[in-house]
């Protein structure tokens, strides 16, 4: 008997025909379906799960990083600055307060259930139309286009025939599908950042946790004084590489977690979001290897669960509240697109004739294999991401937002964070507007006009007279702390202490 079988033809009817299809409801795909509805385009905005958000609700990767450069200038806005702003008016968010682990110039704490029910007020204002529990299975081309697209749910198989196609699959699926080229992970070997499943304890006790922070202030990064401990808006905890590995050895710790402890606290009273869980070689585009990934994460996170119980004051009544709805992934493809940025991009703060967003998080490399972890330092410069970086070789109705964008291993551990993911999506939705509103394709759009309607639209950028938007309270005091606490390491050290040289530097 063969070991496959041959499915029947089947005619398919085309359901929609969109202007702008966004595949993925990420923050990436969030910022592209907004960007474009607002700026004319009939948008399909298609999500596997039955709410939006990607890694900042499903996955409840929390907080946000990084809006703010060292000076406290805020360089991530638009519609990521919307969603906080709108966020602190539902409550459901302080906004931007200080990161006591000392690394960023800014944190975001936000509630996940609060984010869901905004984004979909967001999209529906905008006039998006939406189609949740669909998930991409195919697409077809036409020449150097992608003529349709085909997804699945419970109504059976449904055709989307587009006039230009958003991949913010995160996975770069769409890319994938039609045979764009594209490189998994790191350039050397294939390998990929490993995967966390981030959870939330609650009735954390968090008088008795800075209490006891204060304590043992010598098993933290960079050892915060009394009145930093007290001062904080939302505590953010990152050290105990010590008494993590202690426990490794005893078996009261998952030995292939991440050998320290990373939490914050969160706007409902005595929440905490723990990053820590963590799984290496594991390939996300792989669902055998995704399958081994939330088993082992789940049994982390109650091992977890127990050690904080034990070791940290103020969790002895916490309990872990919920866990996210699937692990979250850091890495699978990037695509082959028409510019590469590189990790001297990021940490030269590069500007580009075709930037169409701004990042200034740190390049952080959670490690394939062993135990360190790259850690810059947020907020040291301001880099753009290049238009060009979006558009896949090959097709020219095709733009790629989000974290599988053209992008060396160690450039993408800066650019691959939420905050940045909705300022690339913005421009991404721009950008595919304007094209779709003069009959252009994604390379002959005219990305200066771009430029003006993204600064226009609240957007900051180099060189177009942004005002600065400073907040003196997020000007970030340390920089450069030892990441001894954290098994932190800094090998781009002698390129970054150039960075303030080459900053603003043309490419």
């Amino acid at each position: 008997m063969n070991n496959f079988i041959i499915e029947k033809e089947r005619t398919l009817p085309v359901d929609y025909e969109p202007d702008v299809l966004v595949a993925g409801a990420g923050p990436a795909g969030i910022g592209a379906a907004v960007a474009a509805a607002r700026n004319g385009a009939k948008v399909l905005l298609v999500e596997r799960y039955g709410f939006m958000g990607g890694n900042l609700t499903l996955a409840m990767v929390n907080p946000m990083f990084t809006f703010h450069d060292i000076q406290g200038n805020q360089v991530i806005r638009g519609v990521a600055g919307e969603i906080v702003d709108r966020l602190v008016e539902l409550t459901v968010s302080r906004g931007h307060v200080t990161d006591l682990t000392f690394d960023n110039a800014s944190m975001t704490p936000f509630d996940p259930e609060g984010m869901k029910l905004l984004l979909f007020e967001m999209v529906e204002e905008a006039g998006v139309e939406l189609l949740l529990h669909s998930t991409v299975v195919d697409a077809h081309t036409d020449g150097n286009k992608v003529s349709a697209v085909i997804v699945e749910n419970k109504s059976g198989r449904q055709v989307i025939r587009p006039k230009m196609v958003i991949d913010c699959s995160a996975d770069a699926d769409i890319v994938a599908r039609v045979g764009a080229p594209f490189v998994m992970g790191r350039e050397s070997d294939g390998a990929m950042q490993p995967v966390t499943l981030f959870f939330r304890m609650a009735d954390v006790d968090i008088p008795g946790l800075k209490a006891w922070m204060k304590e043992n202030r010598d098993q933290l990064k960079d050892s915060p004084t009394d009145e930093e401990i007290d001062s904080s808006e939302a505590v953010a905890f990152l050290g105990l590489n010590k008494l993590v590995k202690e426990a490794m050895e005893r078996g009261e710790f998952p030995a292939e977690a991440a050998p320290r402890i990373l939490f914050y606290e969160l706007p409902r009273r005595g929440q905490i979001a723990i990053n820590t869980t963590r799984l290496q070689g594991i390939d996300g585009t792989n669902v055998r290897d995704l399958t081994r990934a939330e088993i082992a994460t789940r049994k982390q996170a109650w091992q977890i669960h127990r050690f904080l119980k034990a070791h940290v004051g103020g969790f002895e009544d916490a309990y872990i509240l919920d866990t996210g709805v699937q692990v979250g992934i850091r890495e699978t493809r990037h695509i082959v697109g028409d510019y590469k940025m590189t990790e001297e991009d990021v940490l030269r703060g590069r500007s580009f004739e075709d930037g169409i967003a701004c990042g200034t998080f740190a390049i952080d490399i959670h490690p394939p294999e062993g135990e360190q972890q790259v850690f810059t330092g947020s907020g040291k410069s301001v880099y753009e991401i290049p238009y060009r970086s979006l558009i896949p070789q090959g097709y020219d109705n095709l733009l790629v937002a989000g974290r599988s964008i053209s992008a060396t291993h160690a450039a993408f551990g800066s650019a691959r964070v939420m905050a940045t993911s909705v300022g690339i999506g913005q421009g991404a939705g721009t950008a595919a507007a304007l094209a779709i509103k003069n009959g252009q394709s994604t390379r002959e759009v005219d990305i200066k006009q771009v430029r003006r309607l993204l600064v226009e639209q609240g957007q900051y950028l180099h060189g177009e007279g942004v005002t600065s938007s400073i907040d003196p309270k997020l000007r970030l005091e340390k920089i450069g702390g030892s990441g001894a606490a954290a098994s932190h390491h800094n090998p781009f050290q002698n390129q970054a202490d150039k960075q303030q040289d080459d900053a603003g530097e043309d490419s």
